[in-house]
């Protein structure tokens, strides 16, 4: 009894501390929900509310023509805020309506569902209810005129949230170039310049509405944001446009696995134009997703051969008529077999040093190479050097590989082949962009200067900041070696040399100097038999270079694989565009000679007082035979006769041999509904000059 007594009295010794420990708790909320209500609920409303940074606008990505390459478009997320200060009657009353506007706009719900879905978050209280996501610019400004909307975010708690996302309204186009703006992962102009484009972010004070989900407490901002930069490409639309589609269409053509265009400005070295297409393995289209011209480091092949010729020519060891003997086309170096990739007729086949170059023989190349530099290779190696070949373009967009070109004699992979095979453009490695930019140097008169991207940084139209040309190197080489590869350079694209392009530009209206290039793709063991790389690189005009120009197609799969077939129809249809529509680069024609040759021009019929305007214009004598204010014209050996049009009312006018303007004044002040088919003049019209008038409504005519 005594045990039982004792475990009873302990058991109500603990009841009674428990009892008076929740006593206890209960008066302390009790305390903190009357005497302390407002100390805690300043608490945790300095707990749900920081300040936050608002991201700026950021700025805009134009080309030189003025084209908008890449801008940022705003999209707006649209929420609701049930506890926001709403009218439950205005609420109530306005609810069926809205439903079925929001419905009807959007589609994805029924109104029935809207309202379902507002009277639940409602119902829990929610603060930051998601409506609808990635609303465009339109819509909002559409939606706010919605009833209840209408009234404004604090009286109907509908708020829309915006952010930007980027846009290239040109799709594809130098899209590697332009580049990514994604948190991370920018590339190109967007990762160089994105101090300049991205602004300074603002700050505004925000509260939390649930887990990360934040929302301005008011309009205002604490720190207002600065927008960014607008910024100006040497990107020229038009120009990219031609090099993108030349590039795509061979690409296609030959099903290749990769390939690049790159156009530059030989004076001032701004890139008008660069491509850089890869092909989808599944959908077999190509997609600009890497930008090989800038960052693909690989062996540039017979390209590569014009630096063999300046270090010979610089040191005086050959000059133009120079002859080597390379018997067949194939010869060994240490066991191993280099040959051409043409057959000569002889054993004993001799080839001018000009000749050499224009037919990329590989065999002239390396046993003039190896004849002047096998004794000394380092002066071989320290010319390359002199020329810059070593040193990367250091260019503002990121990812350029420093070339990979031997500086000393038996470092590396250095081999007693090394020396020949560096000649032809193997054992060493360039991108294409740092291929073009020494080419480049041949057309600007040995000035070797830096490829730009970007021509100025600009802010409410005025310019901040402007990004001139930069030499890199004043001179690569001597004045007397810069007029021998210019002379090599134009024979490779010349019939009587049996140059490698001469095929491809021997009805071009301009002269072009080039080279072309084929290089065996490397493996880790060595070479494909069957997978090559062709190139064509130059500049055009020949005589007054404004532009030069890099085509790179890597690993093509129809058997077809030179540099002639491959790469230099895509530079010869970029720089026949570029000749057709810049007039400048084209000869002018004495206009006396001109008339002299086709006489009178064949003029159109028409308003006298126009064609009299014109012809006084050219000074071409003619004959006025009426007064009336139509005419019909009658081109002379000298002169151009002005004779009555005969135009009677209500018979329907021949207006054949009019312009279009003059043909559509007459047929419609005739009441006739004109259609018109093909451009030009009037060639002939569907109802017969002279028919009644009163007898047809619509007239065609037909312009050729």
């Amino acid at each position: 009894m005594k045990n039982t007594s004792e475990i009873a009295s302990r058991t109500w010794i603990v009841f009674a501390l428990m009892a008076f420990i929740a006593l206890a708790i209960f008066v302390r909320i009790i305390w903190i929900q009357t005497v302390d209500a407002n100390k805690w609920s300043e608490f945790v409303k300095a707990k749900q509310e920081e300040i936050k940074d608002i991201e700026p606008t950021r700025g805009q990505i134009f080309s030189t023509d003025g084209s908008l390459l890449a801008t940022s478009v705003p999209v707006y997320n649209l929420y609701w805020d049930s506890q926001a200060n709403i009218d439950d009657e205005e609420f109530n009353r306005e609810l069926d309506t809205l439903c079925i506007n929001l419905s009807n706009y959007f589609g994805d719900r029924t109104p029935s569902e809207y309202q379902r879905d507002l009277l639940e978050a409602k119902r829990l209280e929610k603060k930051y209810y998601l409506v609808k996501r990635k609303i465009n610019h339109l819509d909002k400004e559409h939606l706010k005129t919605l009833p209840f909307i209408r009234r404004g975010k604090y009286k109907s708690g509908f708020i829309f949230e915006r952010r930007d996302i980027r846009k290239k309204p040109f799709g594809k186009l130098a899209s590697r170039t332009i580049g990514i703006d994604r948190l991370g992962a920018r590339v190109g102009i967007e990762l160089a310049f994105n101090e300049d484009l991205a602004g300074k972010p603002g700050k505004q004070l925000m509260e939390r509405i649930a887990g990360s989900v934040w929302k301005p407490t008011t309009d205002e901002y604490i720190v207002n944001p600065v927008d960014g930069v607008d910024l100006v490409s040497t990107i020229d639309v038009h120009l990219q446009d031609v090099a993108t589609t030349a590039l795509e269409k061979q690409l296609k053509k030959h099903y290749a696995d990769w390939g690049t265009v790159i156009l530059m400005e030989v004076e001032t070295g701004y890139v008008r134009a660069i491509s850089n297409l890869e092909r989808d393995e599944e959908s077999g289209e190509y997609y600009e997703t890497y930008n090989f011209a800038i960052g693909e480091a690989t062996e540039p092949g017979s390209t590569f051969k014009l630096a063999s010729m300046i270090s010979m020519f610089d040191e005086g060891l050959i000059s133009l008529e120079d002859s080597v003997n390379i018997g067949n086309g194939t010869v060994e170096f240490y066991g191993e077999e280099m040959s051409d990739s043409h057959e000569y007729d002889s054993d004993n086949t001799k080839l001018t040093v000009r000749e050499v170059f224009a037919q990329s023989s590989n065999v002239g190349t390396a046993l003039l190479v190896q004849k002047h530099f096998e004794s000394d290779p380092q002066r071989y190696l320290d010319k390359l050097g002199e020329m810059g070949l070593r040193s990367p373009l250091e260019i503002k967009l990121k990812g350029e590989p420093s070339p990979m070109i031997y500086e000393k004699v038996r470092e590396g992979n250095w081999s007693g082949l090394s020396l020949t095979q560096m000649s032809i453009g193997y054992e060493v490695l360039q991108t294409p962009l740092q291929t073009l930019a020494f080419y480049n140097a041949i057309a600007n008169d040995g000035k070797m200067v830096r490829p730009l991207f970007v021509e100025a940084l600009k802010k409410n139209g005025k310019t901040l900041e402007s990004f001139k040309p930069v030499v890199i190197k004043d001179k690569i080489c001597s004045n007397s070696t810069l007029r021998a590869c210019q002379d090599i350079m134009e024979a490779s694209c010349k019939e009587e040399y049996k140059g490698t392009a001469s095929e491809i530009f021997k009805n071009s209206p301009y002269h072009v100097a080039g080279k072309t290039g084929t290089a065996k793709i490397a493996h880790s063991r060595g070479y494909y038999r069957d997978r090559y790389r062709a190139s064509f690189v130059g500049y055009f005009p020949a005589e007054n270079p404004r532009y030069a120009c890099l085509v790179l197609v890597n690993d093509t799969k129809t058997g077809s694989y030179y540099g002639s077939t491959i790469s230099a129809p895509v530079f010869r249809d970029v720089a026949n565009k570029i000749y057709a529509t810049q007039l400048e680069m084209q000869e002018l024609i004495d206009l006396p000679e001109l008339v002299g040759e086709h006489k009178i021009p064949v003029s159109k019929n028409g308003a006298k007082e126009d064609l009299e305007k014109v012809f006084a214009e050219l000074k071409i004598n003619t004959q006025i035979n009426t007064q009336e204010d139509w005419v019909k014209t009658s081109t002379k050996e000298t002169l151009v006769e002005i004779n009555t049009h005969d135009l009677r009312k209500g018979l329907v006018p021949d207006v054949r041999g009019m312009g279009l303007q003059d043909a559509i004044y007459l047929l419609e002040n005739c009441g006739l509904n004109v259609k018109i088919s093909g451009h030009g003049t009037v060639k002939r019209q569907s109802v017969t000059p002279g028919a009644r008038l009163s007898d047809h409504r619509t007239i065609l005519i037909e312009l050729s």
